[in-house]
């Protein structure tokens, strides 16, 4: 019997993913975060994700801003929705700041030391390869709905 070869097919993505833990609103995080981090975060229209198991799709809030002279964009991405949590895991987490395309002169551990000095965040840290199965495919909706909301 002839062995069977399976392919294994990783996406590679170029975003990094903090995770941000705070029982604020989104609005009021994104101000917060503007205020601290000197970013000019606005809403962009929400992520809409449907669940394997669910016919209609869940909102999330986005914010976005980019940064030309850094050819850097910044996503802030509410995991939680009226109808449920983009990502179960880790667990209690609130938001995702999505870095796309970071160089490696953008210092991510001195982001996340300015986040977690904000008075209403609990905590911050580094999420790349937390965010269990889910996270290819999401990362392949999130480029395509960012790829036809900012054409």
């Amino acid at each position: 019997m002839p062995k069977k070869l399976k392919l294994k097919i990783e996406q590679i993505h170029d975003f990094k993913t903090v995770g941000i833990f705070s029982t604020q609103k989104d609005y009021r995080l994104c101000w917060l975060l503007n205020k601290t981090l000197n970013l000019d975060l606005k809403r962009i229209d929400d992520f809409l994700h449907s669940p394997h198991n669910q016919n209609t799709p869940s909102s999330f809030p986005l914010f976005y801003q980019e940064i030309p002279r850094l050819m850097l964009r910044y996503f802030l991405l509410n995991n939680r929705s009226k109808e449920g949590l983009l990502f179960p895991e880790p667990k209690n987490l609130d938001y995702l700041l999505l870095l796309d395309k970071p160089s490696e002169q953008h210092d991510i551990d001195a982001l996340i030391k300015k986040i977690r000095s904000v008075p209403m965040v609990q905590a911050a840290y580094l999420l790349d390869g937390k965010l269990g199965k889910k996270a290819d495919s999401f990362f392949y909706d999130f480029e395509m709905h960012i790829t036809d909301v900012l054409k």
